[in-house]
């Protein structure tokens, strides 16, 4: 029995833990806006409607080129035949209908080439549609930066006012100075100062993100703590491929590579003349005779034809060194996003220690100052600093909340509109 009761023990903590972080990463998620808001602001945007404008024009060249160029043309030829001998006029004409042929593999390297043009269509306008999500999360974060930083102002102006009333009393029963009395009416006026620039601030990254995506809403005004997201459990290396490859981005760019060695085969092959075949219909002599023949003309390969073929060459190779460079510029994007949300995570938790202690160092200033044991400069001193070091702890906490949806983001864990 003992077995199987710490094995349901283990079960139990397991599922708890599990709970907890999937409770912490809901807690974390709850500061960004709703996700069916984001999909219509994503879809709307002007941004995505023009990539979606592009592919349909991408997916209509698509089609002519799979269709091809060769088209069918008829010849109508008329004239007068004049005989001296016996002195005779007659009319004859002619019809012909003539197609050029698409050989040597042509047609099936031009399908080749509208089904890769047509991917690429298809991930530009889910890369644009990335891109978006991305200017969401950055304006959004950026509204919830300044209005943490407005609820640190308005927390020191509280305290600024109580320091003020404090001070006031004092004054009046003479345990207090009337330079104290100053110095702290100046301090309440720089708190409430440090209020108004920060509600502008709020204010104007507020209208940024509503002119823009007005129909994501704005985060929730309450002044609650940010709940930390758990770090992720995945290694570094499996989550920088997943990054690179399922990166909009890098799979473009392959597209475009696989499309330009597509367009240099095709340019090769043009280097091999398609003929024109015809039929042709001739009347003479008034009808008295009719001729029914065939036509068959082949234009003569020239050095324009090898020039293009080289130069297409040369654009699939530049296409295989973009994709290249992109590849190990995400690979560093990565990197650089992993570890400052490594090093922005213990930045936080360092914050939080350091505000938790200036907490405490200003609790006991203003107990002794209320005994008399020290002045008011310092007191004023020690709720500045405590005052700085609470909007560090705010600002780390959102700087750690950024760098995680940025990457949940990248990696498709959140916002995922490939439809």
């Amino acid at each position: 029995m003992k077995p199987i009761m710490l094995s349901i023990t283990k079960v139990l903590i397991g599922a708890a833990v599990l709970s907890s972080i999937a409770a912490r990463a809901q807690d974390a998620l709850s500061y960004l806006p709703a996700e069916g808001a984001v999909r219509e602001a994503v879809l709307q945007s002007p941004d995505v409607l023009t990539a979606e404008s592009r592919r349909d024009a991408t997916l209509a060249r698509a089609e002519g080129t799979r269709a091809g160029t060769a088209e069918t043309v008829i010849r109508a030829i008329g004239q007068g035949r004049q005989v001296r001998e016996p002195s005779e006029r007659y009319a004859e004409g002619q019809i012909a209908v003539e197609r050029p042929l698409r050989l040597w593999g042509k047609a099936q390297a031009d399908g080749a080439l509208a089904d890769l043009a047509a991917e690429a269509g298809n991930l530009a306008v889910k890369d644009a549609r990335h891109e978006t999500s991305r200017q969401i999360l950055s304006l959004w974060i950026a509204v919830i930066r300044a209005s943490q930083a407005r609820m640190a102002a308005e927390d020191n102006a509280r305290a600024a006012s109580d320091l003020a009333t404090m001070t006031a009393r004092r004054v009046q029963v003479g345990d207090a100075a009337r330079l104290d009395a100053e110095l702290a009416a100046a301090e309440l006026a720089r708190a409430r100062a440090a209020v108004a620039t920060a509600e502008a601030a709020e204010a104007a990254s507020l209208a940024d993100l509503r002119a823009r995506f007005p129909m994501v809403g704005r985060p929730t005004p309450e002044p609650v703590r940010i709940v930390l997201p758990p770090a992720p459990q995945e290694p570094a290396e499996q989550l920088r491929t997943e990054y690179v490859q399922d990166s909009h981005e890098y799979r473009l760019a392959m597209a475009e590579e696989a499309h330009a060695q597509q367009q240099a085969k095709r340019a090769d092959l043009d280097r091999k003349p398609d003929p024109t075949v015809g039929m042709f219909v001739t009347v003479e002599r008034g009808g008295a005779e009719r001729i029914l023949g065939v036509s068959v003309s082949m234009p003569l390969g020239s050095a324009y034809r090898r020039s293009n073929a080289v130069a297409a060459a040369a654009d699939a190779e530049t296409a295989a060194r973009r994709r290249l460079g992109l590849e190990r510029k995400l690979g560093a994007e990565f990197d650089v996003l992993y570890r400052n949300l490594s090093g922005k995570r213990a930045a936080s938790v360092a914050q939080t220690e350091a505000a938790a202690l200036q907490r405490t160092a200003s609790e006991r200033a203003t107990r002794a100052y209320r005994a008399g044991e020290s002045g008011l400069p310092e007191l004023i001193a020690v709720r500045r600093s405590l005052a700085d070091a609470l909007l560090a702890e705010r600002l780390a906490s959102v700087d750690v909340l950024e760098s995680d949806s940025r990457l949940k983001l990248d990696l498709h864990r959140m916002w995922d509109f490939d439809e």
